[in-house]
This record gives structure tokens, sequence and C-alpha cells, in this order.
């Protein structure tokens, strides 16, 4: 089973396990409302809470099939979890205000409950789309560069890499950047090379279902240029391609050296 229908029964699990408790919560909450959640601080927008992850559920998730019937693409069914992954975070302040220890009404525990577990759902799916599919001892450096452990991916990086023969290794920009490409393109990342924008060609683009990487490639004697090659990425505005995307964009400057064979330097930044 691929990842594509692993994510869609999961979901579809998932909700089957959830949704007829959370009608029968709904339907009594909403008959109820004017002597019970309106009587809560705030309980207007807690009611509206309340109706808006029904509607959510059974409009947009509780379906066997979501790729292509509900969602065009595996990344627009991504694109929409996150985006309800913040809506229910910016609404957690309905549910903090009415939190009082034991004397917490029984409908904020239910619906901080549901809450909860759509939010960890929601960070699962992504983990299934993301790096379940790798292949172990691999799977740690695939899961550094998801989670945004730059520090720890170079350095496993720096580990292949220095793997390779003495003998064979060429001296050259172009041998190095073949291998990231080679390495990271066997590891399952959807990695471009040579990605053409209207300013140039970026070395390498890797994209995730919340996060692209552009990254740029420089090659030494022995300074680390990593700070040009971050440099180049902000100069020639390679994440203006990206923005429409609505991803967190990061630049990834990478040095090699001639001497050591390996890289010898690195700088990150977000560049929106």
């Amino acid at each position: 089973m691929d990842k594509i229908k692993r994510i869609e029964k999961y979901l579809y699990d998932f909700f089957s396990n959830r949704f007829e408790s959370l009608n029968e919560l709904y339907n009594s909450t909403y008959r109820d409302r004017r002597d019970g959640i309106y009587k809560l601080k705030h309980g207007s927008s807690l009611m509206d809470f309340l109706i808006s992850i029904h509607g959510n559920i059974a409009e947009q998730y509780y379906f066997i099939n979501l790729i292509p019937h509900k969602f065009a693409t595996p990344e627009a069914l991504l694109y929409s979890l996150d985006f309800f992954k913040k809506y229910l975070n910016d609404n957690q302040k309905y549910l903090d205000i009415n939190t009082n220890g034991e004397e917490t009404s029984y409908l904020v525990y239910e619906i901080q409950k549901i809450k909860n577990e759509l939010t960890q759902m929601i960070d699962y799916t992504k983990r299934i789309y993301d790096y379940e599919d790798t292949v172990i001892p691999y799977q740690e450096l695939r899961y550094k560069l998801i989670t945004h452990n730059i520090p720890d991916f170079i350095a496993i990086l720096k580990s292949i890499l220095a793997s390779v023969s003495y003998a064979i290794t060429k001296t050259q920009e172009g041998f190095f950047h073949s291998n990231v490409h080679l390495i990271l393109k066997l590891l399952g990342f959807e990695i471009i090379s040579e990605e053409i924008t209207n300013k140039g060609r970026i070395d390498a683009v890797i994209r995730f279902s919340d996060k692209i990487y552009i990254i740029e490639f420089k090659f030494n004697e022995n300074d680390d240029l990593s700070s040009n090659a971050l440099q180049q990425i902000k100069d020639k505005e390679y994440a203006q391609k990206f923005t429409i995307e609505k991803k967190e964009i990061y630049g990834i400057g990478i040095s090699f050296g001639k001497e050591t064979k390996n890289i010898n330097g690195f700088k990150v930044e977000q560049l929106n």
C-alpha cells in the first residue's frame, strides 16, 4: 500500500472511531446551547468552534477516498490539514479561559480532547507523508531535515560523504553536488537540481509538505564559502518562485573544501 492510500485509510479509520460520539456531542450541545455552552465565557465563540470542527470533518475529511475526490493532490490535502490545525490552535484561547481545575465544564474537557486528538492526527498524517517510507538507518538523516535540525543533518551528510573512497573523490564542485543529490534522491526526498528561475539556476530544491529548502553549493580550496552561497540565494531572490505555495522557505548555503574533500561549512536562514 502506497503512502497516499495509507493516509486515506488512517484518516478514515480515525474518524470512523470518533465521528459518532462527536456528532452526539455536537447535536446535544447545539440543542441545549442556551442553557449550556452559552453560559461559559465566550460561549458563542466556543459553539462556533465546535460547529466548525464538526463541519470540517463531515464536509472535508471523513471520506474513504480523498485524493483526487476531495483534494486534487496530496499537497492540497496536507495544506488543508495545516490550515485546520492553525484554526484549532488559534481557538485554544476559548478553552483555556474556561479551564478551572475540577470546576471545568465537561463540555470544555470534551472539546479539548477532540482538539488534542485532531492536532495529533494532523501531525501523524504529515509523518506518514514525509518520512515513514524511509529505510533505516537513513531515516535519521531524512528526519533531521524534516524537523529542521540542520546542524545534525549536515553532520550526518558529512559522515556519508566521508565514506567515499579518497581515490575516487574528485576535487570539483559538481562531484560533491551530484553526490549530495544522489544521496537525497535515494532517501526519497523530492529534490530537483538546477531549478530554473527568472534570475538564474538554483543548485537544489527540496520540498516537504510544509517546507521548501533552497540549497546553493560553493567549492573552494580551504575557505568556508557558505555565507556567499546563502547570500546568492537572497541576492537572486530564489525564494520568490515558491512563495505562492504558502510554505516555510529556507535557504541553505553549503561549502565544500578541496583539502577536506567534504563539507567545510554551512549557513541557513528562513527566507519568508
